[in-house]
C-alpha cells in the first residue's frame, strides 16, 4: 500500500486524540488520567507498581501489582499514560473522594486490554461504595497502535461524605483489562444524565456485516457532522449533519445502502471546535 494513502487516516486519528485530550471533564478524582507519577524512561515504556506503593499519585494499589503503560508501548486514549490492571496477576487500584450522601454520581472511563494476549475477553469490576458493575472487553480488533478504547459509564448514589472507587481485574493471568481517563461528576436530580464531554464509541460490531450501531454523546446542543471517510481522506457518506441536543445518540450504519465496499474506513464526528474519529471495517 502506498504510504501516502495512509496520511489522511493518520491525521484523523491524531485529531481524535487531541480532541479528547482537550475535552473538559469533572475533576473529582485525583489523577484520573493517570498522567501524574514517577518518570518512566522512553526505553522502558512501562512500570510495574506494587501493592501499597504511592507511585501512582492519588491512587492506592491493592490486591496485586498493576502496570503504568506509556505511549511508548501502546496508544493511550489521550495523554501519554494508561493503566494495565495486571502485572504478574490480577491487580486493582482505588481512591476515596468527597461526596454528598444521597447524591447520584456518574463515573466515566475508557476500557481496553493487552492486544494479542489471553484471555481474548478481558474482565473488569468497578465498585463505588456499595454498588458494583462488571465489564467485558474483547481485544480481537485491537493493536498496540489502535487500542479500540471503549467509553464506559457507571452511575451510583453516595452513601456518605466519602466514596471509594475501585477498579479490579477479574482475569487470573498477567494480561488483564486496561483503563484510561476516569472522572466523576454529580448528576442533577430530575435531569437526564450526560457525560462530561464529547465521546464517540467504536462502531459495533466491528467488522460490520449487514448493519452496525454508532453511539456518541454530546456535552450540549450543537451542530455536528457525522460522516464516513475512506483511507484516502475522501468523505464517502454523511450520516448526520445539523444541530443535535445534549446526551447520548444512536445511529444505524448500513454499509450496503451507502454503497461501501469491504474495507477499512473511518467514522468522523465533527463539532464546531473538535473532531473525533474511530476506525472500523466492513465486510460485504
Amino acid at each position: 500500500m502506498d504510504p501516502d494513502c495512509l496520511r489522511p487516516a493518520c491525521a484523523l486519528v491524531l485529531c481524535a486524540s487531541l480532541a479528547l485530550a482537550s475535552a473538559p471533564g469533572a475533576q473529582t478524582i485525583t489523577n484520573g488520567d493517570f498522567e501524574t507519577g514517577p518518570p518512566i524512561p522512553p526505553t522502558q515504556a512501562t512500570m510495574s507498581v506494587a501493592p501499597g506503593s504511592p507511585a501512582l499519585t492519588g491512587w492506592t494499589v491493592t490486591g496485586g501489582a498493576i502496570t503504568i503503560v506509556t505511549d511508548g508501548y501502546w496508544q493511550p486514549q489521550s495523554g501519554s499514560r494508561s493503566i494495565a490492571l495486571s502485572s504478574s496477576g490480577p491487580g486493582a487500584i482505588e481512591q476515596s473522594f468527597a461526596t454528598s450522601a444521597g447524591t447520584s454520581y456518574r463515573l466515566t472511563f475508557w476500557l481496553s486490554g493487552e492486544p494479542f494476549s489471553t484471555p481474548t475477553v478481558k474482565h473488569l469490576r468497578v465498585q463505588a461504595g456499595a454498588a458494583s458493575q462488571d465489564y467485558a472487553f474483547d481485544i480481537t480488533p485491537t493493536w498496540h497502535w489502535d487500542m479500540n478504547w471503549q467509553a464506559c459509564s457507571f452511575d451510583f448514589t453516595a452513601g456518605g461524605p466519602a466514596t471509594t472507587v475501585t477498579f479490579t481485574s477479574l482475569d487470573a493471568g498477567a494480561w488483564g483489562p486496561a483503563i484510561e481517563t476516569a472522572s466523576v461528576e454529580a448528576l442533577t436530580a430530575g435531569v437526564p444524565a450526560t457525560t462530561t464531554g464529547l465521546a464517540l464509541a467504536q462502531v459495533a460490531p466491528d467488522p460490520v456485516v449487514g448493519s452496525g450501531r454508532i453511539a456518541f454523546t454530546l456535552p450540549g446542543t450543537q451542530a455536528i457532522r457525522l460522516s464516513v471517510v475512506d483511507l484516502q481522506g475522501r468523505e464517502v457518506a454523511v450520516l448526520a449533519n445539523g444541530p443535535l441536543g445534549p446526551g447520548p445518540h444512536d445511529i444505524t450504519l448500513s454499509p450496503h445502502s451507502m454503497g461501501l465496499r469491504s474495507g477499512l474506513y473511518f467514522l468522523v464526528l465533527k463539532t464546531g471546535d473538535r473532531t473525533v474519529a474511530r476506525r472500523f471495517t466492513t465486510l460485504q
